[in-house]
Protein backbone atom coordinates (compact mmCIF):
# COMPACT_ATOMS: atom_id res chain seq x y z
CA UNK A 1 0.00 0.00 0.00
CA UNK A 2 2.89 2.46 1.01
CA UNK A 3 4.71 2.28 -2.17
CA UNK A 4 1.38 2.13 -4.70
CA UNK A 5 1.42 5.35 -2.78
CA UNK A 6 4.87 6.69 -3.02
CA UNK A 7 4.01 6.03 -6.92
CA UNK A 8 0.79 8.03 -7.23
CA UNK A 9 2.85 10.59 -5.37
CA UNK A 10 5.94 10.76 -7.72
CA UNK A 11 4.40 9.83 -10.83
CA UNK A 12 6.70 6.54 -11.28
CA UNK A 13 4.36 4.50 -13.13
CA UNK A 14 4.64 5.80 -16.38
CA UNK A 15 1.67 6.18 -19.19
CA UNK A 16 2.33 4.87 -22.33
CA UNK A 17 2.90 8.02 -24.86
CA UNK A 18 1.46 8.71 -28.20
CA UNK A 19 4.54 9.51 -30.31
CA UNK A 20 3.07 9.51 -34.07
CA UNK A 21 0.45 9.00 -36.35
CA UNK A 22 0.41 8.63 -39.87
CA UNK A 23 -3.05 8.36 -41.56
CA UNK A 24 -3.63 6.75 -45.44
CA UNK A 25 -7.12 7.83 -47.13
CA UNK A 26 -9.17 6.95 -50.29
CA UNK A 27 -10.56 10.16 -51.50
CA UNK A 28 -13.81 11.58 -51.05
CA UNK A 29 -17.21 11.40 -52.89
CA UNK A 30 -15.77 11.68 -57.05
CA UNK A 31 -18.04 11.53 -60.00
CA UNK A 32 -17.61 8.60 -61.98
CA UNK A 33 -14.67 8.69 -64.44
CA UNK A 34 -17.19 8.19 -67.75
CA UNK A 35 -19.70 6.15 -68.21
CA UNK A 36 -22.01 4.17 -70.62
CA UNK A 37 -23.79 5.37 -74.12
CA UNK A 38 -27.26 5.25 -72.67
CA UNK A 39 -26.78 6.64 -69.08
CA UNK A 40 -29.03 9.29 -68.22
CA UNK A 41 -26.17 11.08 -66.37
CA UNK A 42 -24.01 12.05 -68.95
CA UNK A 43 -20.43 14.39 -67.62
CA UNK A 44 -22.97 17.95 -67.79
CA UNK A 45 -24.68 15.96 -64.97
CA UNK A 46 -21.74 16.18 -62.86
CA UNK A 47 -20.36 20.19 -61.52
CA UNK A 48 -17.30 19.34 -61.31
CA UNK A 49 -16.81 17.18 -64.40
CA UNK A 50 -15.91 13.75 -64.91
CA UNK A 51 -13.78 11.77 -61.89
CA UNK A 52 -13.64 14.77 -59.66
CA UNK A 53 -14.24 15.36 -56.21
CA UNK A 54 -17.57 16.57 -55.24
CA UNK A 55 -19.24 18.85 -52.10
CA UNK A 56 -19.83 15.19 -50.66
CA UNK A 57 -16.45 14.06 -50.81
CA UNK A 58 -15.08 17.24 -49.71
CA UNK A 59 -17.55 17.26 -46.52
CA UNK A 60 -16.69 13.88 -45.88
CA UNK A 61 -12.89 14.01 -45.46
CA UNK A 62 -13.73 17.64 -43.23
CA UNK A 63 -15.41 15.47 -41.42
CA UNK A 64 -12.62 12.67 -40.99
CA UNK A 65 -9.81 15.89 -40.42
CA UNK A 66 -12.56 16.66 -37.52
CA UNK A 67 -12.79 13.64 -35.88
CA UNK A 68 -8.56 13.67 -36.22
CA UNK A 69 -8.49 16.64 -34.36
CA UNK A 70 -10.64 15.74 -31.85
CA UNK A 71 -8.67 12.86 -30.62
CA UNK A 72 -5.03 14.02 -31.56
CA UNK A 73 -5.24 17.09 -30.44
CA UNK A 74 -8.10 17.73 -28.20
CA UNK A 75 -8.08 14.77 -26.35
CA UNK A 76 -4.50 13.23 -26.52
CA UNK A 77 -2.32 16.58 -27.41
CA UNK A 78 -0.19 15.30 -29.71
CA UNK A 79 -0.06 17.84 -31.97
CA UNK A 80 -0.89 21.46 -31.47
CA UNK A 81 -3.94 23.13 -32.45
CA UNK A 82 -2.04 25.76 -34.03
CA UNK A 83 -0.74 24.54 -37.42
CA UNK A 84 3.64 24.22 -37.56
CA UNK A 85 5.01 22.78 -40.42
CA UNK A 86 7.76 21.20 -38.50
CA UNK A 87 4.83 18.66 -37.24
CA UNK A 88 3.22 17.66 -40.36
CA UNK A 89 4.07 16.02 -43.76
CA UNK A 90 1.30 15.73 -46.34
CA UNK A 91 1.79 13.59 -49.38
CA UNK A 92 -1.14 12.98 -52.08
CA UNK A 93 -1.14 11.35 -55.64
CA UNK A 94 -0.72 13.99 -58.37
CA UNK A 95 -4.61 13.36 -59.07
CA UNK A 96 -7.19 16.82 -58.25
CA UNK A 97 -9.48 14.70 -56.04
CA UNK A 98 -6.83 13.27 -53.89
CA UNK A 99 -5.16 16.73 -53.10
CA UNK A 100 -8.48 18.25 -53.01
CA UNK A 101 -9.21 15.44 -50.59
CA UNK A 102 -6.69 16.39 -48.13
CA UNK A 103 -7.37 19.71 -48.61
CA UNK A 104 -10.34 18.87 -47.09
CA UNK A 105 -9.14 16.59 -44.15
CA UNK A 106 -6.77 19.74 -43.02
CA UNK A 107 -9.32 22.76 -43.12
CA UNK A 108 -11.52 20.29 -40.88
CA UNK A 109 -8.48 18.97 -38.51
CA UNK A 110 -6.56 22.79 -38.12
CA UNK A 111 -9.78 24.27 -37.91
CA UNK A 112 -9.22 25.93 -34.92
CA UNK A 113 -5.62 26.94 -35.80
CA UNK A 114 -5.04 30.61 -35.04
CA UNK A 115 -2.58 33.26 -36.22
CA UNK A 116 -1.80 31.20 -39.43
CA UNK A 117 -4.19 32.77 -41.94
CA UNK A 118 -4.84 36.79 -42.49
CA UNK A 119 -7.31 38.11 -40.44
CA UNK A 120 -9.58 39.84 -43.05
CA UNK A 121 -13.46 39.76 -43.55
CA UNK A 122 -12.67 38.54 -46.94
CA UNK A 123 -10.76 35.24 -45.81
CA UNK A 124 -12.41 32.39 -45.53
CA UNK A 125 -13.44 31.14 -41.81
CA UNK A 126 -10.62 29.77 -39.86
CA UNK A 127 -9.12 28.30 -42.97
CA UNK A 128 -5.16 28.11 -43.01
CA UNK A 129 -3.63 26.97 -46.53
CA UNK A 130 -1.07 24.22 -45.46
CA UNK A 131 0.47 22.50 -48.04
CA UNK A 132 0.32 19.29 -49.92
CA UNK A 133 3.44 17.69 -52.04
CA UNK A 134 3.02 14.79 -54.65
CA UNK A 135 4.99 13.84 -57.74
CA UNK A 136 3.59 12.52 -61.46
CA UNK A 137 1.22 10.28 -61.10
CA UNK A 138 2.58 7.36 -63.17
CA UNK A 139 5.49 7.17 -61.47
CA UNK A 140 4.76 7.27 -58.03
CA UNK A 141 5.15 3.70 -56.76
CA UNK A 142 4.90 5.67 -53.20
CA UNK A 143 0.92 6.58 -53.41
CA UNK A 144 -0.19 5.17 -57.05
CA UNK A 145 -0.21 1.37 -56.49
CA UNK A 146 -1.08 1.33 -60.36
CA UNK A 147 2.49 3.37 -61.35
CA UNK A 148 4.07 2.02 -64.34
CA UNK A 149 5.11 -1.58 -63.54
CA UNK A 150 5.16 -3.90 -66.00
CA UNK A 151 5.56 -6.99 -63.54
CA UNK A 152 2.54 -6.08 -61.53
CA UNK A 153 0.35 -5.98 -65.12
CA UNK A 154 2.19 -9.58 -65.66
CA UNK A 155 1.08 -10.67 -62.16
CA UNK A 156 -2.53 -9.00 -62.43
CA UNK A 157 -3.07 -10.52 -66.20
CA UNK A 158 -2.40 -13.80 -64.80
CA UNK A 159 -4.75 -13.71 -61.74
CA UNK A 160 -7.42 -12.81 -64.26
CA UNK A 161 -6.85 -15.81 -65.88
CA UNK A 162 -7.14 -18.28 -63.35
CA UNK A 163 -9.43 -21.52 -63.93
CA UNK A 164 -10.95 -21.23 -61.33
CA UNK A 165 -11.76 -17.21 -61.50
CA UNK A 166 -12.88 -17.90 -64.64
CA UNK A 167 -15.49 -20.17 -63.87
CA UNK A 168 -16.66 -17.79 -61.05
CA UNK A 169 -17.18 -15.62 -63.89
CA UNK A 170 -18.97 -18.21 -66.15
CA UNK A 171 -21.68 -18.27 -63.14
CA UNK A 172 -22.51 -14.40 -63.30
CA UNK A 173 -22.38 -14.14 -67.33
CA UNK A 174 -25.97 -13.70 -67.19
CA UNK A 175 -25.52 -10.52 -65.83
CA UNK A 176 -22.93 -8.99 -68.08
CA UNK A 177 -25.11 -9.84 -70.80
CA UNK A 178 -27.57 -7.84 -69.42
CA UNK A 179 -25.25 -5.01 -68.64
CA UNK A 180 -24.18 -5.67 -72.49
CA UNK A 181 -27.82 -5.76 -73.71
CA UNK A 182 -28.67 -2.16 -71.99
CA UNK A 183 -25.84 0.03 -71.86
CA UNK A 184 -25.77 0.74 -75.81
CA UNK A 185 -22.01 0.47 -75.21
CA UNK A 186 -20.93 -3.17 -74.31
CA UNK A 187 -18.43 -3.77 -72.09
CA UNK A 188 -15.55 -5.40 -73.76
CA UNK A 189 -13.31 -6.16 -71.00
CA UNK A 190 -13.10 -6.43 -67.34
CA UNK A 191 -11.85 -2.71 -67.62
CA UNK A 192 -14.80 -1.41 -69.49
CA UNK A 193 -17.18 -3.96 -67.24
CA UNK A 194 -15.56 -1.79 -64.25
CA UNK A 195 -15.63 1.86 -66.01
CA UNK A 196 -19.66 1.29 -66.95
CA UNK A 197 -20.75 -0.64 -62.69
CA UNK A 198 -18.26 2.54 -61.27
CA UNK A 199 -21.28 5.26 -63.17
CA UNK A 200 -23.97 3.09 -61.35
CA UNK A 201 -22.40 2.29 -58.24
CA UNK A 202 -22.01 6.36 -57.84
CA UNK A 203 -25.17 7.03 -59.03
CA UNK A 204 -26.53 4.88 -56.25
CA UNK A 205 -24.76 6.43 -53.42
CA UNK A 206 -26.06 9.90 -54.70
CA UNK A 207 -29.52 8.25 -54.75
CA UNK A 208 -30.28 9.17 -58.28
CA UNK A 209 -33.24 7.23 -59.96
CA UNK A 210 -32.12 4.51 -62.23
CA UNK A 211 -32.84 2.80 -65.00
CA UNK A 212 -35.34 -0.02 -65.05
CA UNK A 213 -33.20 -2.53 -65.80
CA UNK A 214 -30.47 -2.25 -63.15
CA UNK A 215 -32.61 -4.44 -60.46
CA UNK A 216 -31.57 -5.06 -57.09
CA UNK A 217 -30.59 -8.42 -57.84
CA UNK A 218 -28.54 -7.44 -60.75
CA UNK A 219 -26.70 -4.53 -58.81
CA UNK A 220 -25.84 -7.02 -56.04
CA UNK A 221 -24.10 -9.16 -58.04
CA UNK A 222 -22.31 -7.05 -60.13
CA UNK A 223 -21.51 -5.28 -57.07
CA UNK A 224 -20.37 -8.27 -55.60
CA UNK A 225 -18.29 -8.95 -59.18
CA UNK A 226 -16.83 -5.59 -58.81
CA UNK A 227 -15.15 -6.43 -55.58
CA UNK A 228 -14.07 -9.72 -56.62
CA UNK A 229 -12.16 -8.22 -59.84
CA UNK A 230 -10.54 -5.73 -56.93
CA UNK A 231 -9.48 -7.84 -54.86
CA UNK A 232 -7.86 -10.81 -57.22
CA UNK A 233 -6.19 -8.31 -59.35
CA UNK A 234 -4.53 -6.54 -56.02
CA UNK A 235 -2.99 -9.49 -54.87
CA UNK A 236 -5.64 -11.09 -52.18
CA UNK A 237 -5.85 -14.95 -51.66
CA UNK A 238 -9.13 -16.14 -53.25
CA UNK A 239 -9.94 -19.05 -55.53
CA UNK A 240 -7.73 -21.21 -53.73
CA UNK A 241 -4.64 -18.93 -54.82
CA UNK A 242 -2.67 -18.06 -51.82
CA UNK A 243 -2.14 -14.15 -51.51
CA UNK A 244 0.29 -12.59 -54.14
CA UNK A 245 3.09 -11.24 -51.79
CA UNK A 246 4.84 -10.29 -54.42
CA UNK A 247 2.16 -8.10 -56.13
CA UNK A 248 1.41 -6.25 -52.65
CA UNK A 249 5.07 -5.57 -51.84
CA UNK A 250 4.96 -4.13 -55.82
CA UNK A 251 2.05 -1.79 -55.11
CA UNK A 252 2.25 -1.10 -51.04
CA UNK A 253 5.97 -1.74 -50.74
CA UNK A 254 7.34 1.67 -51.16
CA UNK A 255 4.47 2.94 -48.93
CA UNK A 256 5.32 0.76 -46.13
CA UNK A 257 9.17 1.05 -46.52
CA UNK A 258 8.93 4.82 -45.85
CA UNK A 259 5.81 4.54 -43.15
CA UNK A 260 8.42 2.26 -40.63
CA UNK A 261 11.37 4.97 -41.42
CA UNK A 262 8.69 7.29 -40.15
CA UNK A 263 8.39 5.43 -37.13
CA UNK A 264 12.25 5.08 -36.80
CA UNK A 265 13.20 8.16 -36.66
CA UNK A 266 10.17 9.51 -34.34
CA UNK A 267 11.25 6.87 -31.67
CA UNK A 268 14.78 8.19 -32.67
CA UNK A 269 13.09 11.86 -31.88
CA UNK A 270 11.98 13.59 -35.14
CA UNK A 271 9.58 16.27 -35.10
CA UNK A 272 6.95 15.03 -37.82
CA UNK A 273 3.57 14.12 -35.03
CA UNK A 274 1.39 13.26 -38.27
CA UNK A 275 2.40 12.30 -41.71
CA UNK A 276 -1.08 12.18 -43.77
CA UNK A 277 -1.18 9.97 -47.33
CA UNK A 278 -3.91 10.85 -49.78
CA UNK A 279 -4.73 8.43 -52.53
CA UNK A 280 -7.27 5.87 -53.87
CA UNK A 281 -9.14 2.66 -52.90
CA UNK A 282 -5.94 0.68 -54.18
CA UNK A 283 -3.65 2.90 -52.31
CA UNK A 284 -5.60 1.83 -48.72
CA UNK A 285 -6.28 -1.32 -49.88
CA UNK A 286 -2.93 -2.35 -50.64
CA UNK A 287 -1.36 -0.43 -47.66
CA UNK A 288 -3.60 -3.17 -45.01
CA UNK A 289 -2.52 -5.73 -47.20
CA UNK A 290 1.27 -4.69 -46.65
CA UNK A 291 0.07 -4.97 -42.54
CA UNK A 292 -1.65 -8.33 -43.40
CA UNK A 293 -4.72 -6.60 -42.53
CA UNK A 294 -7.10 -6.32 -45.33
CA UNK A 295 -9.58 -9.10 -45.21
CA UNK A 296 -9.94 -9.47 -41.64
CA UNK A 297 -10.92 -5.79 -41.43
CA UNK A 298 -12.76 -5.38 -44.48
CA UNK A 299 -13.01 -9.03 -46.07
CA UNK A 300 -13.66 -8.71 -49.66
CA UNK A 301 -15.10 -5.11 -49.61
CA UNK A 302 -13.16 -2.11 -51.58
CA UNK A 303 -12.36 0.76 -49.38
CA UNK A 304 -15.03 3.32 -49.58
CA UNK A 305 -14.64 6.74 -50.12
CA UNK A 306 -13.05 9.01 -47.58
CA UNK A 307 -12.42 5.75 -45.91
CA UNK A 308 -9.09 6.26 -43.78
CA UNK A 309 -6.74 4.34 -41.95
CA UNK A 310 -4.55 5.48 -38.83
CA UNK A 311 -1.15 4.23 -37.72
CA UNK A 312 -0.51 4.96 -34.06
CA UNK A 313 3.09 4.91 -32.87
CA UNK A 314 3.28 4.73 -29.23
CA UNK A 315 5.86 4.04 -26.60
CA UNK A 316 5.77 1.69 -23.96
CA UNK A 317 8.02 2.18 -21.69
CA UNK A 318 10.61 2.06 -23.71
CA UNK A 319 9.24 -0.33 -25.95
CA UNK A 320 7.90 0.89 -29.03
CA UNK A 321 4.24 -0.64 -30.41
CA UNK A 322 1.91 0.40 -33.11
CA UNK A 323 -1.57 0.26 -33.33
CA UNK A 324 -3.94 0.46 -36.27
CA UNK A 325 -7.20 2.03 -36.43
CA UNK A 326 -9.65 2.47 -39.47
CA UNK A 327 -12.90 4.15 -40.41
CA UNK A 328 -14.43 3.06 -43.37
CA UNK A 329 -16.35 5.97 -43.83
CA UNK A 330 -17.18 9.86 -42.31
CA UNK A 331 -20.44 8.47 -40.44
CA UNK A 332 -18.48 6.24 -38.79
CA UNK A 333 -15.93 5.85 -35.95
CA UNK A 334 -12.31 4.64 -36.34
CA UNK A 335 -12.35 1.20 -35.35
CA UNK A 336 -9.59 -0.80 -34.04
CA UNK A 337 -8.12 -3.24 -35.93
CA UNK A 338 -4.68 -3.78 -34.28
CA UNK A 339 -5.97 -7.79 -33.92
CA UNK A 340 -5.78 -8.09 -38.19
CA UNK A 341 -1.87 -6.89 -38.48
CA UNK A 342 -0.13 -10.38 -39.78
CA UNK A 343 2.16 -12.02 -37.11
CA UNK A 344 1.31 -10.29 -34.15
CA UNK A 345 -0.52 -12.51 -32.61
CA UNK A 346 -4.21 -11.35 -32.61
CA UNK A 347 -3.23 -8.75 -29.68
CA UNK A 348 -4.50 -4.86 -29.44
CA UNK A 349 -1.08 -4.09 -29.30
CA UNK A 350 1.91 -4.70 -32.09
CA UNK A 351 5.56 -4.52 -31.25
CA UNK A 352 7.40 -2.27 -33.36
CA UNK A 353 10.14 -4.38 -33.52
CA UNK A 354 8.44 -7.30 -34.39
CA UNK A 355 6.52 -5.99 -37.11
CA UNK A 356 9.68 -4.66 -39.00
CA UNK A 357 10.14 -8.43 -38.77
CA UNK A 358 7.18 -9.18 -40.27
CA UNK A 359 7.14 -6.98 -42.69
CA UNK A 360 10.00 -7.69 -44.74
CA UNK A 361 8.33 -9.52 -47.92
CA UNK A 362 6.28 -6.64 -48.48
CA UNK A 363 8.97 -4.00 -48.15
CA UNK A 364 10.32 -2.32 -51.74
CA UNK A 365 12.30 1.06 -51.61
CA UNK A 366 12.63 3.86 -53.84
CA UNK A 367 15.62 2.85 -54.98
CA UNK A 368 14.76 -0.81 -55.90
CA UNK A 369 11.14 -0.87 -56.90
CA UNK A 370 12.20 0.00 -60.66
CA UNK A 371 13.79 -2.97 -61.12
CA UNK A 372 11.47 -4.99 -59.29
CA UNK A 373 8.74 -3.66 -61.80
CA UNK A 374 10.80 -4.16 -64.79
CA UNK A 375 11.37 -8.54 -64.00
CA UNK A 376 9.23 -9.96 -66.20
Amino acid sequence: MLLILIYCIFGIVSADKLLQIQTVCRHGDRAPEGTYKNDPYQEDFWPMGWGELTTVGMAQHFMQGTKLRQKYIDKLQLLPPKYEAKYIYVRSDDSTRTIMSAMSILAGFYSESNGTHPDIPEWPNNFSPIPVHNVAHDTDHLINAHAKCPRSTFLRDAALADKKFLEYVATVLPYLEKVSEQTGDPPTDFKSFGNAFDAIYIEKQHNLTMPDWITDNLYANLLNLSYTLVDIMNGAPNFGRKEDTELIMLEGGVLLNEMIANMENAINGDNKKYHLYSGHDTTIAAHLRTFGAKEGALGIVTPFFGSMSVVELWDGDGKPYIKLWYSDNSAVPFRDITQFIGDCGGKDKCDFENFKVRSQPYIATPENIVEKCDKL
